[in-house]
């Protein structure tokens, strides 16, 4: 396997370039190299520390900075993202701490999915319509007033 120190990604040793950031700098994998495991949200990159203290593994967290995006967690990417780096020689034992970590958010996320309640069709349709009349209602108020303030700013003045 072949390691790019740009990305900290691990491919084929057939391959010429990097294919997560087209870097041509490739070496071979040496045991002690940070790869990238996954990207994170900052939630699951701190339980994935935790985990990963506890079974030893070293890791380092470092902000995301873009290239190739696990889906593992989150397919959307936040600033608070975390790219989620273990030694190579730590790497099978990282991703299999990653997949039960994995199933025990899953199992949170969907726990708290279960105490959402779906609005009924015109209930929802009924808030929506009363929303816009109060937000239409608000901003003339808003209007009204300035307009009332600037009136007797004028009148103080004149």
């Amino acid at each position: 396997m072949l390691y790019c120190a740009k990305c900290h990604g691990v491919c084929p040793d057939a391959t010429a370039k990097c294919p997560n950031c087209k870097s041509g700098k490739l070496r071979q994998v040496d045991g002690e190299d940070l790869v990238l495991l996954h990207k994170a949200d900052q939630y699951a990159a701190q339980r994935l520390g935790e985990e990963f203290d506890r079974e030893g593994i070293v890791y380092e967290m470092k902000p995301f900075d873009g290239g190739r995006i696990s889906y593992l967690y989150d397919s959307d990417v936040l600033p608070t993202d975390r790219m989620v780096l273990v030694r190579w020689k730590d790497y099978e034992a990282g991703k299999s701490v990653s997949a039960r970590l994995k199933e025990t958010l899953d199992e949170e996320r969907s726990a708290g999915a279960e105490d959402f309640e779906e609005m009924p069709r015109k209930k929802r349709i009924l808030v929506q319509i009363v929303s816009v009349f109060g937000f239409i209602l608000l901003i003339m108020l808003v209007v009204y007033g300035a307009d009332w303030a600037a009136n007797w700013l004028r009148g103080l003045f004149a």
